[in-house]
């Protein structure tokens, strides 16, 4: 059945591509062109591709390169670059508005090429680097660069970490923009999703003159975007209504997926079990009542033996009644404010001259949304608690146990929490270029000197101290009979409040245990010179052999900043909080050298169309990690002009950032599960052969708590060396002549990563120390355990450790036909279809522990087929497109297979997404579209009701739309 699955999914794939072997363009590889007559101009000109700095024709490119030029970024609608570079099938699910509210950083995007990370993908404006968005990262946000200045992005995704150095492990997106721009552009736009949220407002203006007899030329820019509402998991049914989980009765039987279940957890009342019975607490009297349950019933397939279960409380499952969604609360899309102004001039002295600057400001604001405090159940009231009533002590047989009384509640009347972001961006290029004649030969350069600065201000609001709240919790009696926290008694004036978790807070209750924050302050600054020459140096049958030499020098310092009340050496410091922070100022430079070389060989000879070389040499030197040596080789073969055949193979090295290197030492709080408590002996699933034992040897005296809360210590690793990988390219271009206009491109990928600079979650470090075949392991130094063997706390740092390996096929298909050549009137017809299989996606985390191989591919965020297909119809001003976009089926898990589920895989998932544009005047243009159009529901496969939440390769929720179907309109007026 499995097989019959795979086969189908292929096929389909196969049929799709076949299906529109009639099509488009650039929004794939540079091979396809929107016309017989463009493809002609692109080969007869030479141009500079992002795939060399050697000026030749974009189809005869060394590399493979995708391209999304700025008719398909203006038929999404979208000011989000973003959301329209991320349909390329190389590029993974990452920081985007729908999922950065978990990971981090909201409001961010960022680029994630063949699912390597976004700190391996380089992302460049006009073939310059960019400066990161968040300090100690190298991650470019792109909402930086807004959708309707770009003239073209190009991505390359091999072999470019020799051309443009660090950070381009899986590759490089190019963001070339609008230049020399005469005239004046302003556009207007509203999206909305069709459930009336998700309201965004958007205006730009670009405007632009020449001088000097056009020699010259100013341009400016403005753009201002704005998305005030949010939308939680509660406004949208697939993540309100209960969430789809694996269960089964025993295990003789098969997981199945069961649907619409609830966590008795979740209520806005109290929920104890007293005399192996479950019973609310009414909010207000504090009175027992009976639970109000779904129509189901307790729902949990192996039914739960009140009696008996030491956390039934965090087990027991219900279909309705008064519990809440698992994600009421959670953002799916963050909301955001984004401002962003450019000036650029340039002017041309001579052929020998063109000087040019440019300036850039950005400020970004947004904030990512959690849910209220929940007590999922191991929380405990005091058996001497004052707000332990005489009707419990009944309910519970005369007496609550000597460990006080055990509760779950959400407590929905505390002020939702939230994290604010406010990032700004300054960046100034100035620089000079220029052609001039060596060795009877062409020749040009370019140089150029950059400043970047980011700021970056985080609060958090309405925040849980948790340290307090235990405090609080705590409670007994004074001698006078009142309720106060057991500290009290040996620290009179400390200020605790005792809580009664049992009913609604009182607002002195929910002062104490709540918090907002000051903001911290981080500043990222990078200073880049970097220049090149290139040109030819002699004459061979195929033509000039071309050089590029060039150097480059960059600097980048961060004064990473901490919340005054999490720093110890703040006078705003909080200690009750539970949170440390501290700050740090970290800094590197690096010296490079680089050159490219490029042979033809042969031309226009018997079996020898083209034939050529390519090499590439980058020499870095770092001031943290040393010396390095990046390079790369490849070929290019045409037997006939209609096919040319191409292949690269490298070696990428990326040195350890600042971030990685010199992060402050924190201290937060974090739930996590001891791998040796008696439920993960028995059904981890992770567990292996040397769990037991090792357990055995730590023997924790408290093996019954499932959930604990312990302190998580994160900080950097000077340690850290160099990260490599091989990397290799080999594919074929396909332009028939008796076809004019087809483009058809097939190329293999295979990138090969070792000693990968990773960090590993709290719980992945845990249960890592004790599945090794002995204690003696690097996992287990991070895990702190007090003298009981009880998990103390947790030291989360990046180490030199994992292994990536990712290999796969790109398809890509264009065609563009003018239909007055097959007599249906005016008009042009273009279709583009790109697709990636996906062959493996194997991640190691220990190289020396054979059991920490995972194979991703088919995962959330990994599947194995993924494609996008657009569909375009011109005449006269008058556009329409279609947009297709797809994914094959999914599992939730690696550890999910079908020995094990019934249900493992999502169904292909199709996306359809139209827009058009019409003109009203001569200088007038209305545009409207319509994205996920038949309002496609995320699967009900565990997880893809949250967009497809993977916890195994860092949360993301953004493989499926969580929002539905939305629209757009947008005026635009050009002279």
């Amino acid at each position: 059945m499995k097989l019959r699955r795979s086969s189908a999914t292929h096929l389909r794939a196969l049929l799709l591509l076949s299906s529109f072997a009639v099509s488009v363009p650039s929004f794939g590889q540079t091979q396809g062109f929107n016309a017989e007559e463009d493809a002609s101009a692109a080969r007869a000109s030479d141009i500079v591709v992002t795939g060399t700095r050697i000026r030749r024709a974009a189809a005869e490119s060394p590399s493979p390169i995708a391209v999304v030029n700025a008719d398909q970024i203006k038929a999404t609608g979208t000011q989000n670059i973003t959301d329209v570079v991320n349909q390329l099938p190389a590029l993974a699910v990452t920081q985007t508005n729908q999922t950065s509210n978990l990971a981090g950083n909201a409001g961010i995007n960022a680029l994630d090429l063949r699912g390597m990370g976004t700190q391996r993908t380089l992302v460049l404006v006009d073939g310059r680097r960019q400066v990161a968005a968040i300090p100690g990262t190298s991650a470019v946000d792109l909402s930086n660069i807004p959708s309707s200045l770009v003239e073209r992005v190009e991505v390359i995704t091999g072999g470019a970490s020799a051309l443009y150095g660090a950070d381009a492990v899986a590759g490089v997106a190019n963001f070339i923009l609008k230049k020399d721009f005469s005239g004046i552009e302003a556009n207007t736009r509203y999206n909305a999703s069709t459930r009336g949220d998700m309201d965004t407002y958007g205006f730009d203006m670009l405007a632009g003159a020449n001088f000097a007899d056009n020699r010259g030329n100013v341009t400016v820019y403005g753009f201002y975007e704005n998305t005030p509402g949010t939308v939680s998991g509660s406004d949208r049914p697939w993540t309100a209504d209960g969430y789809p989980i694996y269960s089964r009765a025993d295990s003789s039987q098969r997981y199945v997926v069961q649907d619409h279940v609830r966590n008795i957890n979740t209520s806005d009342s109290a929920q104890v079990v007293l005399g192996g019975q479950l019973y609310a607490i009414d909010r207000d009297t504090g009175a027992l009542r009976a639970p109000i349950l779904g129509p189901g019933g307790f729902v949990n397939a192996r039914p739960v033996d009140l009696d008996t279960s030491t956390e039934p409380l965090g087990t027991l499952l219900t279909d309705g009644g008064e519990y809440n969604g698992r994600y009421d609360g959670w953002f799916l899309s963050v909301p955001s404010r984004r401002i962003n102004t450019r000036a650029s001039a340039s002017f041309e002295v001579s052929d020998a001259l063109n000087l040019f600057a440019n300036a850039t400001y950005a400020d970004n604001a947004s904030k990512a949304g959690y849910l209220q405090m929940t007590a999922f159940g191991t929380d405990v009231v005091p058996a001497d608690s004052p707000f332990i009533t005489d009707e419990i002590r009944a309910a519970a047989g005369g007496s609550v146990p000597a460990g006080g009384l055990q509760f779950a509640r959400r407590f929905m009347e505390l002020p939702a929490p939230r994290t604010e972001y406010d990032r700004t961006m300054f960046q100034a290029v100035a620089g000079a270029q220029g052609d001039f004649s060596l060795f009877s030969q062409p020749w040009n350069y370019s140089a150029y000197y950059s400043y970047g600065k980011t700021t970056q201000r985080v609060r958090d609001v309405n925040s849980t101290a948790y340290d307090r709240w235990y405090l609080g919790l705590d409670s007994t009696t004074d001698a006078d009979g009142n309720a106060i926290c057991r500290s009290t008694l040996d620290d009179p004036g400390n200020g605790c409040v005792a809580i009664n978790p049992l009913v609604t807070l009182t607002p002195e209750m929910i002062d104490y245990v709540t918090y907002s924050t000051h903001a911290s302050k981080s500043t990222l600054t990078q200073q880049v010179v970097s220049g090149y020459v290139s040109g030819g140096l002699f004459e061979l049958p195929g033509g000039a052999v071309q050089l590029v030499m060039g150097a480059e020098y960059r600097k980048e310092r961060n004064d990473i900043g901490a919340i005054p009340e999490y720093d110890p050496d703040s006078p705003l410091f909080d200690p009750t909080i539970g949170t440390t922070a501290g700050t740090l100022v970290g800094n590197y430079s690096v010296k490079e050298a680089f050159g490219e070389l490029h042979v033809p060989i042969l031309k226009a000879v018997p079996f020898f169309d083209t034939l050529s070389i390519d090499g590439a040499l980058r020499l870095s030197d770092y001031s943290t990690a040393g010396r390095t040596t990046t390079w790369k080789v490849g070929g290019e073969w045409a037997p006939i002009p209609d096919v040319r055949f191409r292949a690269t193979y490298g070696q990428a090295v990326r040195a350890p950032n600042i971030g990685e290197l010199y992060t402050a030492n924190s201290i937060s709080g974090l739930w996590i599960t001891d791998p040796c408590n008696d439920y993960n002996l028995q059904n981890r699933v992770e567990r292996t052969e040397y769990t037991a034992a090792n357990c055995a040897i730590l023997n924790p005296a408290d093996t019954a708590s499932y959930w604990l809360y312990r302190d998580i210590i994160s900080s950097g690793n000077l340690e850290l060396k160099p990260e490599t990988a091989k990397t290799l390219t080999v594919g074929a271009v396909m332009q028939p002549r008796f076809v004019p206009g087809l483009s058809l491109t097939v190329d293999y990928y295979n990138i090969d990563l070792r000693n990968a600079i990773d960090a590993f979650g709290p719980q992945t470090l845990i249960n890592k120390c004790v599945d090794q075949p002995t204690l003696d392991n690097i996992f287990c130094p991070l895990i702190e355990r007090d003298e009981n063997g009880n998990l103390e706390s947790v030291a989360s740092q990046k180490l030199n450790l994992a292994q990536y390996l990712t290999r796969g096929i790109d398809f890509g298909l264009g065609y563009s036909l003018p239909l007055e050549n097959v007599g249906l009137g005016k008009g042009r017809l273009s279709i583009d279809a790109n697709y990636t299989r996906l062959l493996k996606r194997r991640y190691t985390l220990d190289p020396d522990d054979p059991n920490s191989v995972t194979e991703y591919a088919g995962v959330f965020g990994s599947p194995k087929w993924k494609g996008v297909v657009r569909t375009s119809y011109a005449n006269e001003g008058f556009y329409f497109t279609w947009t297709l976009r797809h994914f094959s089926p999914m599992r939730s898990s690696s550890t999910v297979t079908a020995e094990d589920y019934e249900d493992v895989y999502t169904p292909d998932v199709f996306y359809n997404d139209f827009s058009l544009s019409a003109p009203l005047t001569e200088s007038i243009e209305i545009s409207g579209g319509l994205n996920n159009a038949f309002d496609r529901k995320p699967p009900r496969i565990p997880g893809a009701e949250a967009g497809g939440a993977n916890f195994e390769l860092s949360y993301q929720s953004g493989v499926y739309d969580v929002i539905g179907r939305t629209f757009w309109l947008s005026l635009r007026f050009h002279r």
